[in-house]
């Protein structure tokens, strides 16, 4: 069962990144969480594939991958579409599935729908919101989360920060992401996340190439 889950995986790993139009990897000392207070602190190799958002449609493809076993952790599926395309955007998405993959291989599914604001108020500042309804289908897992963001672009600086709010417990917090550009296809990530419902602190560094 480890080894057709394993070679599913990177069948459609392999099929995202072959039909993308856009692909990273990134050399990670935690992973990706859509919810900051999720973030996994132990080793990852986070990909990121998919299509442009020049069309109506676009799709998108996060995984993480431990370091230690090189085993999957979790892969997110995602499908957006546009309905505003202006200097204020509006695009709905839906995440079919969200997969969590634990250390015996047990897998968790889930189907989210996402519905993200956005402003650009100039060239180097964005403002933005994001929703997602999150529903496990084997799980009884269900969350709604909310983030406010600001991102800020200054020579090969890009800074986005988070507040962000989770009904799961209610949890909310405060996180920031730091993008240095080392040269047109490499980046050095910072992040750091202050979950301020419990005190909880996370932060994690990261090398990413694009392709």
């Amino acid at each position: 069962m480890k080894k057709v889950l394993a070679a599913l995986s990177l069948f459609l790993l392999e099929i995202s990144i072959v039909h993308a139009q856009y692909a990273n990897v990134e050399l990670s000392s935690g992973g990706f969480s859509f919810v900051p207070a999720f973030t996994d602190t132990n080793p990852n190799l986070i990909l990121n594939a998919g299509t442009t958002d020049k069309g109506i449609l676009s799709a998108h493809m996060i995984g993480n991958i431990r370091m230690e076993s090189l085993n999957p952790r979790g892969f997110i599926f995602i499908t957006r579409a546009k309905i505003i395309d202006q200097q204020f955007k509006l695009s709905a998405g839906i995440h079919l599935p969200a997969i969590q993959i634990d250390e015996d291989f047990h897998v968790d599914t889930f189907f989210a729908q996402e519905l993200i604001a956005s402003y650009k108020v100039s060239d180097r500042w964005n403002l933005s919101a994001m929703y997602i309804h999150g529903k496990g289908r084997n799980n009884d897992l269900e969350i709604n989360l909310l983030t406010l963001n600001a991102q800020l672009s200054y020579l090969r600086f890009s800074f986005l920060s988070q507040i962000y709010l989770l009904d799961l417990d209610q949890t909310y917090g405060f996180a920031e992401n730091i993008t240095y550009k080392l040269t047109d296809n490499i980046d050095l990530r910072g992040f750091a996340n202050t979950t301020l419902s419990n005190g909880d602190f996370k932060w994690t560094v990261g090398l990413r190439k694009h392709f």
